[in-house]
């Protein structure tokens, strides 16, 4: 299910620092705004004390909470200091945290972290913040699970995330759609999470290092719709149509980190690095697209349940994904792309399955390229969700395959076709032909007989059918097959009726 409650809840996170610039700012409007926006949200913004002298406004004992409650998010003091160019700078003090008993505690420390809240294009304001070093401390349970007649244990977590020479921008646009956008940069975001499972008696820790790492983040929510609205099926789906939208882009450089893990069954310990990469998400009411490259990853892991070290890498990976929101009236476009270029295993990792040397030990590759039209109505499916009703049913009108191909061994197979559907009798008639095409099947079953994973009369049964349903080509140790499907739902392969 697509969790557009979560959505919903940073919605509501951004509206704390909202509202409509002035040509020059005072403390008291800022601070006024940052009320206004909290109501909004459904929370109230409040502080102890208040000291306004020479244009500088002093809030002592600042709290962030819901009405009525006092366990919300904590500031010492907060220093707004009117400048001369009309600009307002923001000195949060050096206390900044919520405690909420056992459910958790989060601090949050900081050093030179400035805010200047400024006027923007058409009426918008706009903070710049930096800081020389940012960090969040999390402390919290969760809910554990047990195969015993015992009640469960909690699970704790601890959660470290640091930022260095942290530096953005934070943007409310006034407007027919609301636009909030947040941009942020640092030289190096770290982190380290800690789970401790009792039920389990298991223990995992990872840390992470990522330098230069940009990310961007834009929102747009129409004036119109109520913020509490999103958080249901219905109004998710208004509030799309009314113009919300959501984008996020991240770009980052190189990262090493480690994991290890203490349990009865599999502890072990290892490092992870990898080149960079960048990647982008957005979603409004046409269109939901996600994409994602990376490359350069090494995965290296020891443990005592594993007679040889684990090491694997990557060269690139690639993940692309497109699909229409809300296509009811005119299919619109769709489409998978997958990719993972030369990943490779050790020598050693290799030597427990084939000691033997009978397999090539060939990088593996692996490419889905998909696309087509299709007919769908997401925010439909998930109000049928929610409620249990019956879902309307994806219309595919075209698939076409760009490309299906695996190499694995020293063996490779691929795979093109186009397709369309017939949708007139409930389920989608397919109509087209796809091509398929495997080179060094043989070999590679005959280096698996050799080491011992497949026996003898097993690989006689898929040699046969690989003989009845595809043909020799043109290549030694090569095949190909024709697939067609036809009216009625008929499928032919080769010429030959399969169904």
């Amino acid at each position: 299910m697509f969790h557009y409650k979560a959505l919903a809840a940073s919605s509501a996170l951004v509206f704390l620092m909202g509202g409509t610039a002035h040509a020059a700012l005072t403390a008291d409007q800022v601070w006024q705004s940052w009320k206004d926006a909290a109501k909004l949200a459904g929370l109230e913004i409040t502080s102890a004390t208040e000291a306004n002298s020479g244009g500088v406004l002093t809030l002592n004992g600042v709290t962030i909470a819901p009405p009525g409650k006092t366990d919300g998010l904590k500031v010492s003091d907060i220093i707004l200091t009117e400048e001369s160019d009309g600009s307002v700078t923001i000195r949060p003090g050096a206390t900044i945290g919520a405690d909420g008993g056992e459910a958790g505690r989060l601090a949050i420390t900081h050093e030179g972290l400035e805010l200047k809240a400024r006027e923007g294009d058409a009426g918008a304001l706009v903070y710049d913040y930096s800081a020389d070093k940012l960090s969040a401390i999390a402390t919290f349970v969760t809910d554990g699970v047990t195969f015993t007649e015992e009640p469960a244990k909690k699970v704790t977590n601890d959660v470290v995330v640091n930022f260095d020479d942290l530096k953005g921008t934070y943007t409310d646009a006034p407007g027919t759609n609301r636009t909030f956008s947040m941009d942020i940069a640092t030289s190096k975001l770290a982190y380290e999470v800690k789970t401790d499972d009792p039920n389990m008696q298991m223990k995992n820790v990872s840390t992470s290092t990522t330098d230069d790492v940009a990310m961007s983040f834009k929102l747009a929510l129409p004036s119109t719709l109520p913020l509490a609205e999103i958080n249901s099926p219905a109004g998710f789906g208004k509030a799309l149509e009314e113009g919300m939208a959501a984008s996020f882009t991240t770009k980052q450089g190189a990262t090493t980190g480690t994991i290890s893990q203490e349990d009865q069954m599999f502890p072990y310990q290892g490092t992870i690095a990898s080149a960079g990469g960048e990647g982008a998400f957005s979603i409004d009411k046409s269109v939901v697209s996600v994409q994602s490259q990376g490359g350069g990853l090494v995965v290296d892991i020891t443990s005592p349940s594993v007679p040889a070290p684990i090491k694997v890498s990557v060269e690139s990976m690639v993940m692309n994904l497109l699909s229409p929101m809300k296509a009811v009236d005119a299919a619109a476009d769709y489409g998978v792309t997958l990719k993972l270029g030369q990943l490779t295993l050790n020598d050693e990792l290799w030597g427990l399955v084939d000691a033997g040397g009978a397999l090539k030990r060939e990088p593996f590759d692996l490419v889905i390229d998909v696309n087509g039209k299709t007919k769908i109505d997401w925010p439909a499916i998930i109000a049928a969700d929610e409620t249990g009703s019956q879902p309307p049913v994806p219309a595919p009108e075209t698939l076409n395959i760009t490309e299906i191909a695996l190499k694995v061994a020293g063996a490779a197979a691929n795979a093109t076709g186009a397709f369309t559907f017939d949708n007139s009798m409930g389920a989608p008639m397919p109509l087209g032909t796809a091509d398929v095409s495997v080179t060094g099947a043989n070999a590679l079953i005959d280096g698996l007989i050799k080491t011992g994973l497949v026996k003898e009369e097993d690989a006689m049964g898929v040699r046969m059918m690989m003989g009845a349903f595809m043909t020799p080509g043109s290549e030694p140790d090569s095949l190909t097959s024709k697939i067609e499907a036809k009216e009625g739902f008929q499928i032919f392969v080769n010429g030959q009726r399969i169904q």
